[in-house]
Parts: structure tokens; C-alpha cells; sequence
């Protein structure tokens, strides 16, 4: 025991007495090497530590959030609030550390979140193409494997860019880096500039299990048929409490959709519409109740080797649920809701090629069912099959053996309510004929397509539509009375075209319920010839003729020929549309939607004044046949010209018509850009007695300022004047005069916090862009309008839009006079001022990851 006493008191001393002598030691100076903080990735918790105020931290926090992580110390001394002094106290608390490790889709997000602020507000026409952009964004293709259908569905690409990037990669053996792609011969600016944001040069494949995908969330209050605000008064939309509105609401336009990829290969999507006042429509209204909304699944680039096979079967595509199909130029099929005037497929006018999921707006001519595309070596083939309700005006008089009546013509509507309230010979205690989901339609189409080398190919198609029931458009069951034999025009030789009666009659082989059908074929062709693309489209809908006699069935012919310099393109398109070509998804070139001209765009002449969504929803081409001309050349660095030439003739009254467009772009220096516009555009121009007769000229300046971190100010000015003579020996010409101006901010706050607006005086009819909406109003007495929107990326993923809108109205004195005759309980003769305001708040989230 003492033993071990000892030996602990040795081993005690052992260590205080070298402690008790360093004790002793004269001091030595020291300095205290403080803890820094890593700033870029600090939370504001630690920033506000730091001898600074709350706000100065705050401000520091934000540029590291939305503008990105410091490169060095040195960018501190860039943040506001920090002067030298400041600076050189923080520099010894502070080190910057390497940039954050981020995925590599937030890595894209960050690099692109400019074309993706830009690309969430666009919707219509291009929502297949805006939802492929922002995916493969998020998950570039390889631009060495990629077909060639994969890159023509890239932004402004065009055919002989793509064929461009193919033939180098095949020549040379692949594309390296950018810097290769930039020196591709063929390729125009535009399109690298576009293809880089959306493919990567790694053979290497993605990392497996990968999940990504895109939410986008909108409402606003937009009113119903905003320029026609009499119609809308007149059938009553306003009192929502009417019988034929049953179920409306006062909740806003809604729109939500997604889309999500799994490992490249697996896709789902959905999407849900409800307009403003619009009834909510469930699938079943019972027990548990699902909302009618859209979705798909997909499986896509899956190849198999089969036994006596030379070359991999590859299944490109394959969609269940609601898919969207386009063929050729639109021609034959493409199913969207929307008509989109001059719809070339070039630029910013550019069609989806192929098949894709569907989570449009589109609701009328939504594809719902099976659609899969298939390929084997040079050959491609389409195939899909779809069974949808349609909205359509049934007929009243026109009733086959079985008791069902006739539908009249497939009608894209606003607001899907189950009867048009003015029309009291259709409402429940009459007739009860909705034209709700009034037709079932079995679609069957297919296309297949020969590649003969990358960009040339020859395609056949073709499409079968049978409905439920007998197709008979008669024109005097939507007219009112009277107004159809005693109103008809010329232009209403489309009506009398429109395809039925007799010749529609026939059954379905795979459906027993099939009592009408529609059937139509097709052929395209496309060929790239060094810097030279030749492309056309031909379409026949079978009446009973030789399909291979030009006369003998109603057919559709579209030509078009592109040819692509460095500083200089030029876009030739001839087509031919037969006024009995009444194909509902024919989506080709065109000025003007069908029935333009015609009784249905009168309201005040049909049943209903809502049937005029036959025309003001039309999404059909009207028949022409003309030449269509655009160019675009860069002088020098400085100076852009563009112009449009259109020259063609109505096939329904043989009226002539011409429009023309210059536009110049003059940039003195980088930051200033000045934008002269000119239109002219006639009907019956040597005809001026003629009640066809108008001429239009219309012409804009714009004033750009580039400003420091992408600020911008611009000024704008518009003048137009339209000559009409709907009865010359009458009243002589009218001149329809309109003039607008104002001028527009853009302010970035930070990289993702951006405030744009624009203050603007009107008078006549008025369309512009206002931040990612394209409007067009109209107002006869002058009107202010002012929009002011607010762009915020809450973190790399999550970004908000939130828009006001102004409209207020110059005021005007109306008188309105009851009938004293048939008076009208609670209401009253008056006098009142009429002040049209409207007053529009719309609301965007965005969810990428």
C-alpha cells in the first residue's frame, strides 16, 4: 500500500513541477488566432454575429441567396454598406470557402433561372414545347447520341442546325465541348445559343435513380370573354345564381400542372383547368370525389434485341392517359385547343413534333387513351388510339330512330357550363340539350416515316374520328330565325362546306355504339440540302372519291422552303386549303381561324351569342391559298431588318388579301435600341366598292435603355388607322383610329427579386406584351392601363409571380330603356354613366427540382 502511494505521488510530480517551472517563465506575446466564419455557407443567424447591423447582415445573407456564393473576400467590399473601414475589420472574422456543393439540376436551375422566368409564364399553343424546355433544361440530352427529333423540338433550332450538329458529330467523331459546338459549320448563332442550354457533351450516362420535375401553380381573376363585354351582359354571365349556370362559383381562372422524370425513362404528369365561375366537375359525384383533371404516364427510349433482328427494336415513346400527337405541318393532326395565326413552325412560331404527355390547357381536343411510337433502324412508326367526350351544339329538329339527336359542330368554350342560358329552346324544360360532353369520339390514328438520311424523310398519315352520334352540320339550328337564309354572305361558304350529313354516316369495326365518322390521310416529306430545308404536307378528308384524284375529295396542301445564312435567313410557304376540308385538327399555316367573315362571328344573328365561340375559339385554319414570305438580315453589329409578306385569297368569296410587315432594329451603341415597326394589310385593296373592303396601317417606335445589372426602361408608341365601308353609298368610309403610349421599367433588386411595370394611354384596338401575357383590348373612348409585376426566386427551386393589372376606362354617357310595353320586374328606365374599370391580379408559383 505504501508502496503504491509512493508511486502515485511521483507520477504527480512528475507532471505539476515542469508546469510550476514554464510558470515561472518571463511571458512571451501571443496572438489569438480567431474562428472565421465560412460566409457562404453561413446562416443569417451567424452573419448577424458579426460586429455589422442587422440590416447590413441581412443585405449579405441576400447576396449570397439569390445572387450566388463569393469567389473571394474582396467581393465583400462590393456589398452596400461596407466601406473600407468595415472592410478591413471583417476581413480578418470572414473566409470564403469553395462554392457550395449543389446538385447538378440546381446547378442548371441557377445558370438558367432567366429563360426559366420567361418560359413558366408562356402557355397555349406552346405548353408541349415549354414543358419539353424546361425538362431538358433540368436533364440535358447528350447532344452526341440525341436524334434528330429530340434536337428539332429545341428552341429555335431549325432543320438545317440540327442537320448541321449531326453531320459534324459524325464526321469528326463527336462534339468535344461547347467551343466545338460554337464552331459548327451550318449552325447559326440562334441555334447554339439555344442548343447550348440544353445538352451536355460526357458520353458518360446520367446517374441512375435520378428525380426531377416542374410544378407550376397559377390563378387570376381575368373576366370571361374580356373583349366582348356585351355578349357577356347579355346572356347574363354576371348573375351566377341562374338556373342554367348550376354549380358556378365566383372562384378564379385556376390552373395547375406538373411534370416529373424518373431516370430519364419513366414520365408522369397531370393537370387541372377550372375558369373563372366555371362549375367544379367531378368524376364521380358520390362517396369520394375526385375533380376531372388530366394526367399521363410515359416510358420512353427502351430498346430490345429480338431473336432474327439485325439492329435493336427501340420503343421511343409510350403514353397512357392524355397525350398530345402533331404530324408533318399540322396538316392531318394536331390536337390543341388554340389557334395560333401564321403558325409556321419556325422560330417563335415553332411546332411540337411527335408524341408527348399532355397537361395542357387543352380541353376540347384532348387526346385521352394509348399512344406509343415505335423505330427500327431508319423506320419510325406512330400509333395511338383515344376515346374522349366532346363539347358540341346539338342539333334540336334532327333526331335519328333511336331518339338521339344529331350534334351540329365541335365547339372549344370559355366556361364549360352545361347549357348557353339565352338559348331557351335547349335549357332542361325544353329540349334539355347540354352541349356538355354532348358526343363520345373514338380516335384512331397512325404515322409512319421513312428516314433516308438525318433531316430527309417521307411519312404517311392518317386518322379516324367515329362518333356516338350523327354528324349534321345544319347551319339554321344555330342561326336564329330567319337570320340564315335572309343574312347569308359569301364568306359563308364555309359554313355550307363544313363536313357531314349522308357522307359522315357509317359504323366503326371496334365500336358497336359508332354512328358517324371522319376520316383523313396524309403525306409529308422533308429534305435538308446543305444550308436549304424543303418540307410540305398534303392532306385529303374522304368524301367517297379516289384518294389519289386531286378533285375528287376536299384536301389541304402546304409547301415551305428555308434557307439559312450567318447574317441573313429567308422562309418561303405556299398552301392550299379546300373550303370543304374540314378537318378539327388541322393545325396548319394561317392568317385567320375558320369562319372568319362568316354569321357566326355576328353574336347578335345566332341562337345563342355564345355560339359566336365558334369562331372567337376556333382553332381550325380557314381556308386560303396563298404565299407567305419572312426574312431576317444583319446589315452590320448595329442594324436588324425583318419583314413578313402574305399575299392570299379566301377560297369561300375569292377575297383578296395582302399583309406586310417591316421592322428595323438600330442599336447606335449596346445600351440603346430603337424599334420601328410598320404594318399594311388590306382586303379587296382593288376593289374598294366591294363590302369585304378595309385597309389597316399600323405603326410602332420602341425605345429601349439597357441599364446596369439587366435593368431596363423602354418607351413606346403606336398609331394605327383601319378604312372600312360596310355601306359606302350609305355612310361612306369609316376610319377607325387608334393610338397608344407609355412606357415600361424593369428593376432587379437582386439576381432573383425583380420588379417590371409599364404605364400605358390607348384609344382603339391595342395588343402587347406585358412581362410573359400577350393581351389585346380595345376601347373607344380612351382608357388607362397600367400592370405592375413582381418576380421572386425564393430559393434555388421556388419562384413567384404576382401581377396587377389596371384597366380604367374614359366614361361615357349610355341611356338604357326598359320596353314600357312588356316592363321587367325591379328594373326601371335610366340613365346612367357607364365606366368599364377592370382590375386583374394573377398569381404564379413555380417549383423546379
Amino acid at each position: 500500500m505504501k508502496k503504491m502511494i509512493n508511486k502515485n505521488l511521483l507520477l504527480w510530480l512528475a507532471v505539476l513541477l515542469p508546469l510550476m517551472f514554464a510558470a515561472n517563465l518571463p511571458a512571451q506575446e501571443t496572438t489569438a488566432q480567431p474562428v472565421q466564419l465560412d460566409i457562404n455557407n453561413a446562416s443569417l443567424q451567424q452573419i448577424q454575429a458579426l460586429p455589422i447591423s442587422r440590416e447590413l447582415a441581412k443585405r449579405i445573407y441576400e447576396r449570397i441567396l439569390y445572387r450566388g456564393d463569393f469567389k473571394d473576400i474582396y467581393e465583400l467590399r462590393r456589398v452596400k454598406g461596407i466601406d473600407q473601414k468595415l472592410f478591413l475589420k471583417l476581413k480578418p472574422l470572414i473566409r470564403v470557402e469553395p462554392y457550395r456543393s449543389i446538385s447538378t439540376t440546381q446547378q442548371r436551375i441557377e445558370q438558367l433561372y432567366y429563360r426559366l422566368d420567361r418560359w413558366s409564364g408562356n402557355e397555349g399553343t406552346s405548353d408541349a414545347l415549354i414543358d419539353l424546355w424546361i425538362e431538358k433544361a433540368l436533364d440535358p440530352v447528350n447532344v452526341n447520341t440525341a436524334s434528330y427529333d429530340e434536337l428539332i423540338n429545341l428552341q429555335n433550332l431549325t432543320p438545317v442546325d440540327v442537320v448541321s450538329i449531326i453531320n459534324y458529330r459524325n464526321d469528326t467523331g463527336g462534339i468535344r465541348s461547347m467551343r466545338d459546338m460554337r464552331g459548327i459549320n451550318g449552325l447559326s448563332y440562334y441555334g447554339y445559343a439555344n442548343a447550348r442550354n440544353f445538352v451536355v457533351y460526357g458520353n458518360e450516362p446520367s446517374a441512375p435513380g435520378v428525380f426531377h420535375g416542374h410544378l407550376t401553380m397559377r390563378q387570376d381573376n381575368t373576366p370571361y370573354m374580356v373583349n366582348e363585354g356585351d355578349i357577356t351582359q347579355q346572356v347574363g354571365l354576371a348573375n351566377l345564381s341562374a338556373g342554367a349556370f348550376q354549380g358556378a362559383s365566383t372562384q378564379p381562372n385556376q390552373y395547375i400542372k406538373g411534370r416529373f422524370t424518373y431516370d430519364r425513362a419513366y414520365k408522369l404528369g397531370f393537370s387541372y383547368l377550372r375558369n373563372l365561375g366555371e362549375p367544379l366537375y367531378y368524376y364521380n359525384n358520390s362517396g369520394l370525389q375526385i375533380p376531372k383533371m388530366k394526367f399521363f404516364v410515359g416510358l420512353e427510349d427502351m430498346s430490345f434485341k429480338l431473336p432474327g433482328l439485325s439492329k435493336p427494336l427501340v420503343l421511343k415513346k409510350l403514353y397512357a392517359g392524355n397525350f398530345s400527337v402533331t404530324f408533318g405541318q399540322g396538316v392531318v393532326m394536331e390536337n390543341t385547343d388554340f389557334f395560333m395565326p401564321r403558325k409556321s413552325g419556325f422560330g417563335f412560331r415553332k411546332r411540337f413534333k411527335g408524341i408527348a404527355g399532355d397537361n395542357s390547357r387543352t380541353r376540347e381536343f384532348a387526346l385521352r387513351g394509348l399512344a406509343g411510337e415505335l423505330s427500327y433502324g431508319n423506320l419510325s412508326a406512330i400509333g395511338f388510339v383515344s376515346y374522349a367526350p366532346r363539347d358540341a351544339i346539338l342539333n334540336k329538329t334532327d333526331v335519328d330512330s333511336s331518339g338521339r339527336h344529331s350534334f351540329n359542330q365541335l365547339i372549344v368554350l370559355n366556361q364549360r357550363f352545361k347549357y348557353a342560358p339565352d338559348d331557351p329552346s335547349r335549357l332542361p324544360d325544353q329540349t334539355d340539350l347540354s352541349w356538355l360532353d354532348a358526343v363520345n369520339e373514338l380516335t384512331i390514328g397512325s404515322h409512319v416515316q421513312y428516314d433516308f438520311i438525318p433531316g430527309s424523310w417521307l411519312g404517311l398519315s392518317y386518322y379516324e374520328s367515329a362518333y356516338d352520334r350523327a354528324l349534321n352540320p345544319d347551319p339554321t339550328e344555330i342561326t336564329s330565325a330567319g337570320n340564315w337564309s335572309a343574312r347569308q354572305v359569301t364568306a359563308d361558304n364555309e359554313i355550307k362546306a363544313s363536313y357531314g350529313g349522308s357522307i359522315a354516316r357509317g359504323s366503326n369495326p371496334f365500336w358497336d355504339k359508332a354512328v358517324s365518322f371522319r376520316r383523313v390521310f396524309g403525306l409529308d416529306f422533308q429534305t435538308v440540302i446543305k444550308n436549304v430545308s424543303l418540307s410540305g404536307e398534303y392532306g385529303v378528308l374522304d368524301k367517297g372519291g379516289n384518294l389519289f384524284d386531286l378533285s375528287a375529295n376536299p384536301n389541304a396542301l402546304v409547301l415551305s422552303a428555308f434557307v439559312q445564312y450567318p447574317s441573313f435567313n429567308l422562309f418561303a410557304l405556299y398552301r392550299n386549303y379546300s373550303e370543304g376540308y374540314d378537318n378539327p385538327y388541322q393545325r396548319s399555316f394561317s392568317n385567320y381561324s375558320r369562319f372568319k367573315g362568316t354569321i357566326f362571328e355576328k353574336d347578335y344573328y345566332l341562337q345563342s351569342s355564345l355560339y359566336s365561340q365558334l369562331y372567337t375559339n376556333g382553332a381550325q385554319p380557314q381556308a386560303e391559298q396563298g404565299l407567305y414570305l419572312s426574312s431576317f438580315y444583319q446589315l452590320n453589329r448595329q442594324l436588324t431588318t425583318r419583314f413578313e409578306y402574305d399575299n392570299w385569297t379566301r377560297q369561300s368569296d375569292g377575297a383578296a388579301q395582302y399583309r406586310l410587315v417591316g421592322t428595323l432594329n438600330y442599336n447606335p451603341i449596346y445600351p440603346f435600341q430603337i424599334q420601328l415597326r410598320q404594318k399594311w394589310q388590306a382586303r379587296d385593296a382593288q376593289n374598294d366598292i366591294s363590302l369585304r373592303y378595309f385597309k389597316s396601317l399600323e405603326f410602332r417606335g420602341r425605345l429601349r435603355v439597357r441599364l446596369s445589372n439587366y435593368d431596363s426602361f423602354n418607351l413606346i408608341y403606336v398609331n394605327g388607322k383601319t378604312i372600312v365601308h360596310p355601306r359606302p353609298r350609305v355612310f361612306g368610309d369609316i376610319v377607325l383610329g387608334s393610338e397608344a403610349y407609355g412606357g415600361g421599367l424593369i428593376h432587379n433588386f437582386t439576381r432573383g427579386f425583380k420588379l417590371s411595370g409599364m404605364l400605358m394611354y390607348y384609344k382603339g384596338f391595342f395588343w402587347n406584351f406585358e412581362d410573359t401575357q400577350f393581351i389585346v383590348t380595345e376601347s373607344t373612348r380612351g382608357a388607362l392601363r397600367y400592370w405592375t409585376s413582381l418576380y421572386m426566386r425564393l430559393n434555388s427551386y421556388f419562384s413567384m409571380r404576382l401581377k396587377y393589372t389596371a384597366d380604367f376606362q374614359a366614361p361615357i354617357q349610355n341611356i338604357s330603356f326598359n320596353n314600357v310595353r312588356t316592363p321587367v320586374a325591379g328594373q326601371a328606365n335610366i340613365a346612367k354613366w357607364n365606366r368599364d374599370n377592370r382590375q386583374v391580379v394573377y398569381l404564379e408559383l413555380n417549383y423546379n427540382f
